[in-house]
């Protein structure tokens, strides 16, 4: 018997919440991480895993609930929603999104593995991380949900730029 399109779904549900206290905890690691100068504090490293755990969850959810386990479905799926919003019919959004998760997983492996140096990377280095995290959540957390959630999205962006923003300069 088919279940009437009004009902709950458990699976709709635990992807959306996935992802979404997945970003709010990423969020929160880079708030985190503002604020712990050059404690030995490991606190963000946790959140940051917690995350990407929750990310994984999302994958894992959505290939379970949405694809039935297909890449190629999921590689059409995206193709659909990228042609309903953008125009044109293109699946290569599901690639970005693994990339993205490789990404999540080498921050939290270096932050874990060495710690100072993660903290202190680069500048050039900083700014490729976030524009291409801050990139993947305007996209999936702003740009391709409906309404009601883009205000969501918007704060969590709002909340990285605060986290980013340049420390102020101390005067002696």
């Amino acid at each position: 018997m088919a279940t009437p399109s009004n009902s709950f779904d458990m699976g709709d549900l635990l992807t959306s919440v996935t992802v979404w206290l997945a970003l709010a905890l990423y969020a929160a690691s880079q708030l985190w991480r503002r604020h712990i100068q050059t404690r030995n504090n490991r606190a963000g490293l946790w959140l940051l895993g917690l995350g990407l755990a929750c990310y994984v969850a999302h994958i894992v959810t959505a290939f379970d609930t949405h694809y039935r386990w297909s890449h190629a479905v999921a590689y059409a799926e995206t193709a659909a929603q990228t042609e309903a919003l953008l125009g044109w019919a293109s699946g290569n959004g599901l690639y970005v999104n693994y990339l993205f998760g490789f990404a999540w997983l080498a921050e939290v492996c270096w932050w874990a593995k060495l710690p100072k140096g993660y903290l202190q990377r680069s500048a050039w280095m900083e700014l490729t991380v976030r524009s291409v995290f801050l990139f993947m959540i305007i996209n999936g957390a702003v740009i391709f949900v409906d309404l009601p959630q883009r205000w969501l999205g918007a704060t969590l962006v709002l909340a990285l730029l605060i986290a980013w923003r340049p420390a102020r300069r101390r005067r002696n």
